[in-house]
């Protein structure tokens, strides 16, 4: 109540900055769904919190426990970002898997400098 409702999306977003930060707005988001539903039903910050709160993440198992969370909680006015967030974590997830080594040894041998 401290936080005026169009900033709440805003607020949760700011927190998905750090890792710990994303597990901890997809927690709330998780938690307060239907409070946070409720109140953002029909508008775009729907969508922006489901952006907001998944876009970080870059495993395969992140992908599949967002779409059984929004397959038990549905939520028609962000449908498309959930199947946009649900690309975009296996997208992460792909490009790590294939180029976390040469990243990796590239900034070895940067620090080695």
């Amino acid at each position: 109540s401290e936080v005026r409702s169009q900033d709440t999306v805003f607020v949760i977003g700011g927190a998905t900055s750090s890792l710990k930060g994303r597990e901890l707005a997809w927690k709330f988001v998780q938690d307060r769904w239907d409070e946070l539903h409720t109140r953002y039903q029909g508008g775009f910050l729907l969508a922006r919190l489901v952006q907001f709160s998944t876009s970080g993440f870059v495993e395969e198992s992140r992908a599949r426990e967002v779409e059984e969370f929004f397959r038990q909680h549905p939520a028609p006015a962000a449908e498309r970002t959930v199947q946009q967030s649900c690309e975009n974590i296996r997208l992460n997830a792909a490009w790590l898997a294939r180029d976390a080594g040469n990243i990796s040894n590239y900034l070895k041998t940067r620090a080695s400098l």
